[in-house]
């Protein structure tokens, strides 16, 4: 080409400049050899002047040269503290191969610029950006509030990624419908006891297992924290409006009856639980919810004898309640015959006394002091 090359080999300014304003492959070849040459780690000395040249016609000519090209430019930027921010923003919008390692890798992507690509850009482009390591509170809000399963899973399992009390708290909420979140949160560093108290309720034995191991519980601490997670669960959260909506079409309907309690608790709709039990029985939900989760049973079996509740379904109930707690197969059986035997001793009146004390004292020690007083009069 006759034209003196800088040191390292890469071409100067104005044959760049010149291929540039080339139409033909051959030369866009040559610009694309350049401009790779051009940005490897120790291959070229420029000044500040030729450096900002090279970048304006990298900026121009990004969108015309071939994904390939593309590709190697944005891998070569990724890296590059001192790469024009405009550029970086370009690549960073392309198609995901050429995106990816940008959005990965480069520190020069700002807050703003991560956000908008995360509210516009694809799938893969959200999922780039969990890959980064370092995410901010205000670009992992972003990606949560994309509804993106897999994009909110990734963002867990990023370790360098900060997530603020508020996001921590409604990932937690939709943890009891979206098993994925599980795991992952479980695991995050931010995750206070509290919450992890709450997930009690809804995680699976393993996790729940994991959950007393990380905070040092004991089995009875652990089913303290789960019996406090269900009264706090009670007390704070309201029925959703579909929860609401179909309580009141269960009463208007009439189809409030004792078998209904085993389905409402398999379904894991403790709320509409609590207000099956309150019609029922006539007593408050939260004595109605320290029954089902309190570990012996014993007061779940008079309130389901005083109800009607059929042995069989007590039995599916309390098992239900109980694989909510870490727990031993053998003894769950064990327990289980036991209450069996409980269970067909009561007769109905005598459990409809019980529960009639607990209408008058409906604090949970008490209920259970009446119930210890009803299992020693043989009731």
């Amino acid at each position: 080409m006759g034209a003196k090359s800088l040191p390292g080999g890469v071409l100067p300014a104005e044959v760049l400049l010149s291929l540039a304003r080339s139409r033909s492959a051959e030369r866009r070849g040559q610009l694309a050899l350049a401009l790779t040459d051009l940005f490897r780690d120790g291959a070229a000395v420029l000044t500040d002047r030729e450096r900002a040249t090279m970048f304006d016609i990298l900026r121009r000519l990004v969108h015309e040269v071939e994904v390939s090209v593309r590709q190697s430019i944005a891998e070569h930027l990724a890296g590059d503290a001192a790469a024009p921010r405009g550029l970086i923003q370009d690549l960073a919008n392309d198609q995901i191969e050429v995106a990816w390692p940008i959005l990965v890798g480069s520190c020069v992507l700002e807050d703003i610029d991560l956000i908008e690509i995360v509210q516009q850009r694809s799938l893969e482009h959200k999922l780039a950006v969990t890959q980064r390591g370092s995410v901010s509170e205000a670009v992992a809000e972003a990606l949560v509030k994309s509804g993106e399963e897999s994009v909110i899973v990734s963002l867990l399992r990023n370790a360098n990624a900060r997530l603020s009390t508020a996001t921590m708290e409604y990932l937690v909420e939709q943890s009891q419908r979206v098993d994925a979140f599980q795991e992952p949160l479980l695991h995050r560093h931010e995750l206070p006891p509290d919450l992890a108290r709450r997930m009690l309720l809804w995680v699976s034995a393993a996790l729940r297992e994991d959950i007393v191991a990380r905070f040092g519980l004991s089995g009875t601490a652990a089913d303290d924290l789960l019996e406090g997670a269900v009264v706090e669960t009670l007390e704070t959260a309201a029925p959703s409006a579909k929860d609401a909506a179909l309580i009141r079409e269960i009463e208007k309907s009439g189809l409030i009856r004792p078998g209904l309690l085993r389905e409402v608790v398999a379904a894991g709709q403790l709320v509409l639980y609590a207000r099956v039990v309150e019609k029922l029985a006539g007593i408050g939900r939260q004595l109605a919810l320290r029954l089902l989760f309190e570990p012996s049973g014993d007061g779940l079996a008079v309130l389901c004898r005083a109800i009607d509740v059929s042995a069989e379904d007590f039995l599916e109930i309390y098992a239900i309640a109980r694989r909510a707690r870490p727990f031993n197969a053998d003894q769950l059986a064990a327990d289980c015959r036991r209450l069996n035997d409980f269970f067909r001793s009561l007769t109905s009146d005598a459990a409809r006394q019980v529960v009639l004390r607990w209408r008058r004292h409906p604090g949970y020690l008490a209920a259970l002091r009446e119930l210890q007083a009803a299992r020693g009069n043989h009731v």
